[in-house]
């Protein structure tokens, strides 16, 4: 089945009775190549619309055999074609024969009609370039079924109950992804072809389309049902965060379907690609974050990165906890012992009242400088945690810009690959970058330090004052002129490497 371009030879070739005639010849079995060169010659023709189809299977009772359910082998056949025929029509056939008494009587039926099509179409001088069109937009137009709740229509209420609640807004989407799968996994079969040589292609250079058709509707040179599937996916590149878990199913069978591509519909409905799907794209090793069609793909954690998060946790926990060494050296100092519970046996052991009484007055005291140093004054913590929700507002601000940047952009700025899917770690490095602070300064010590606190206000009030601020208060206020002022600076000076970067 190739895909070269037939065109008939004049208006008078469509003859709707040679149609009528190759659909009884196919629906009863007998196949031959003019059969399939009428139906060729006949999807050229604009004024084959769905109508005209429908008006023609319709003829040969393949609205009722939708409707009654009726699973005789020549029905089979004929509503075969006719999701061959309407690209709309397939997602509603698959359901259709997975709802049978016996669906594998109906699939192998199927099967037999497109490898018999096959086989003739080896024998036909023209290719089937129309046909080919009409199967590759049957696909889309499934894809598009996965992802969306059609409306129903009356014909639906009527058949609603014999097909145990599995079409339209009820379908089990699970059981119809499978129909997919297996449709688009047939050996010798029309769908699986058109797939393998010609959809898997299409789609992955219409995804390259997609970041220059911001807005819906502008895609006017594919067909409706390809056109349809592309729009549903346009909001995920101009929204960069948004996910919809809808895509999930999509995500699967791609990867099912071993179509790499798959990447991007797992970042579409999760947030993060597996790493094997990942590695598929980004053959980097290493890296947490990817590019594909210009959507920035997200690698999901596997055991390693949960370990050096555990890691990370433990060397921030030895830092935060240096106060005990402080501690222990006053201790040592004081040439008592190493721990509490040494000076208390100690204690216990002496007689002398005056030598206890000079113990609990010197551990009073340690605990007094204990107090000082964890401890951030309740002016100083109301200064931290307005400045705290300025840089969260700033986060969210400028997470845009973030993903955006390539990993090997984010490297030329200074972010460790270890934490370039972290916007809040990424905004406090450009901030400590800006007010010209020592990248070790840790975050979450100013906030329960005075000495730290003092040392980042200090900062933040040489900064407003370079400014010019009317107010130098050494606080970032949401909203305020400070948080303005540092967003356009990070923006120009740390989010934005030197060309190569």
């Amino acid at each position: 089945m190739t895909l070269s371009v037939y065109m008939p030879e004049s208006p008078f070739d469509l003859d709707k009775n040679e149609i009528k005639k190759a659909v009884k010849a196919i629906m009863n079995g007998r196949i031959k190549p003019e059969h399939i060169n009428s139906l060729e010659i006949a999807l050229f023709y604009p004024q084959m619309d769905d109508k005209s189809w429908h008006q023609i299977l319709d003829g040969r009772g393949a609205s009722k055999a939708y409707q009654d359910k009726i699973y005789s082998e020549p029905m089979v056949r004929l509503l075969t074609l006719k999701a061959l025929l309407i690209p709309k029509f397939l997602p509603d056939f698959l359901i259709w024969m997975q709802t049978a008494p016996k669906p594998d009587d109906c699939w192998e039926s199927c099967h037999k009609l497109q490898a018999s099509i096959l086989a003739e179409d080896q024998k036909n001088t023209p290719s089937l370039p129309f046909l080919t069109r009409n199967i590759n937009d049957g696909i889309y137009s499934l894809l598009s079924r996965l992802i969306t709740t059609p409306k129903s229509s009356p014909l639906d209420s009527k058949i609603q109950h014999k097909l145990r609640g599995l079409v339209h807004d009820k379908v089990d989407i699970p059981q119809l992804v499978k129909a997919t799968q297996s449709l688009l996994n047939e050996k010798d079969g029309l769908w699986s072809l058109v797939y393998r040589v010609y959809f898997a292609k299409d789609l992955a250079d219409a995804l390259t389309q997609i970041p220059d058709l911001w807005q819906p509707g502008i895609i006017t040179d594919y067909s409706e049902e390809k056109a349809e599937f592309l729009t549903h996916l346009q909001p995920f590149w101009k929204y960069p965060r948004k996910t919809d878990k809808k895509y999930l199913p999509l995500a699967q069978l791609f990867e099912e379907l071993s179509f790499p591509h798959a990447a991007i519909f797992y970042q579409i409905s999760t947030g993060n690609v597996p790493q094997n799907i990942f590695n598929q794209v980004s053959p980097r090793r290493g890296v947490k974050k990817g590019t594909l069609f210009e959507m920035t793909l997200i690698r999901q954690k596997g055991w390693g990165d949960h370990l050096h998060s555990a890691l990370d946790a433990g060397i921030d926990f030895v830092r935060e906890n240096l106060i005990l060494t402080r501690v222990i050296g006053l201790l040592l100092v004081g040439g008592i012992g190493l721990t509490t519970r040494g000076i208390i046996s100690l204690i216990a052991n002496q007689s002398n009242k005056a030598l206890e009484a000079r113990m609990d007055e010197k551990i009073a005291t340690l605990k007094d400088e204990l107090k000082s140093l964890t401890e951030i004054s309740y002016e100083n913590k109301g200064r931290f945690h307005r400045t705290n929700e300025a840089i969260k507002a700033m986060t969210t601000n400028l997470t845009p810009d973030i993903t955006q940047l390539t990993p090997e952009q984010l490297t030329t700025i200074g972010i460790p690959d270890n934490v370039q899917d972290n916007q809040i770690y990424i905004v406090l490095f450009c901030v400590r970058k800006i007010l010209g602070l020592d990248q070790n300064l840790q975050y979450g010590e100013i906030g329960k330090d005075n000495e730290r606190w003092q040392e980042f206000s200090d900062a933040i009030k040489d900064y407003q004052e370079d400014k010019e601020a009317n107010t130098s208060d050494g606080v970032i206020d949401e909203g305020g002129r400070t948080q303005k002022w540092l967003e356009e600076d990070i923006r120009n000076q740390c989010l934005n490497p030197p060309d190569g970067g």
